[in-house]
Parts: structure tokens; sequence; C-alpha cells
């Protein structure tokens, strides 16, 4: 018989070969999935300190519509809107708030156009922070 084999050397250098490749790929694999859940999770973190600390409150909606916020959290409010929505319509008020420190309030700088019946007015401001009144005319 005349049987053709590899030699037990080669064997054992193709199978040393072929472990360290697949430690390799699932080193980079593991490398890759740790560094996107640090990036995530610090991103996530980041968000959630801020979120935790953007707070405010609507102290007062005049007849005429002028809306009074007070930042109540501990970080700096940017670009406070201002929506009302009466009867399910829902409109845009005019004016913002550039900035807001905090425990400061603005006076008359949003103003909505309110209409007869429950008007919900609803501030929002650029870094999650929302309040809501409801005012009845």
């Amino acid at each position: 018989m005349n049987n053709k084999s590899i030699s037990p050397v080669i064997a054992t250098i193709i199978l040393v070969g072929i472990a360290i490749g697949a430690s390799a790929l699932l080193y980079s694999w593991f490398s890759g999935i740790q560094s996107g859940t640090q990036q995530v999770g610090g991103q996530t973190a980041g968000s959630i300190t801020l979120a935790t600390g953007s707070a405010m409150k609507i102290d007062t909606v005049t007849n005429t519509g002028n809306v009074t916020v007070r930042n109540i959290g501990s970080v700096n409010l940017t670009y406070i809107t201002g929506t009302d929505t009466n009867s399910g319509t829902t409109t845009s008020c005019a004016g913002n708030v550039a900035s807001l420190s905090p425990g400061t309030s603005n006076n008359d700088t949003i103003n909505c156009n309110l209409t007869s019946g429950v008007n919900s007015i609803q501030a929002i401001s650029g870094e999650g922070a929302t309040a809501t009144y409801e005012k009845l005319l």
C-alpha cells in the first residue's frame, strides 16, 4: 500500500496556526465591542447628567399669552420655545428664550396666541427640559 499523508509535525504546525488565527479574530472582535460599549456608555452618561440637571417650570401665563418660565435645574437652559395646544390643534408660540441661568426666570419673551377654551402651553429647552401649564380662557 502506498498511503500518502502529512507528517505529524506539519499537522501540529497547521493546528497551531489555526488556533492563533482564531484567537486573533476573537480578540479583535471583542476589542471592537468593548470600545463601542465604552463610547456609547460615556455618551449616555453625559446625556443622563444633562437631563437630570435640566428642569424648568412655567410660573405664569397671562390672559394675553405672555409666558414666564423659571429655570429650576442646575444647568443653563438654552433656546426655550413654546407651543399651545387647544382643541387638538397645536401652534408655535412667538419668541424664544436664548439662555436662562439656574434659578432665574424670563418675562414676556415667549408669547402664545391663546384662544377660548383650555390652552395647554408647553415650554421646551434645547437640553430637553419641558414644562406644561394649563390656561382656561
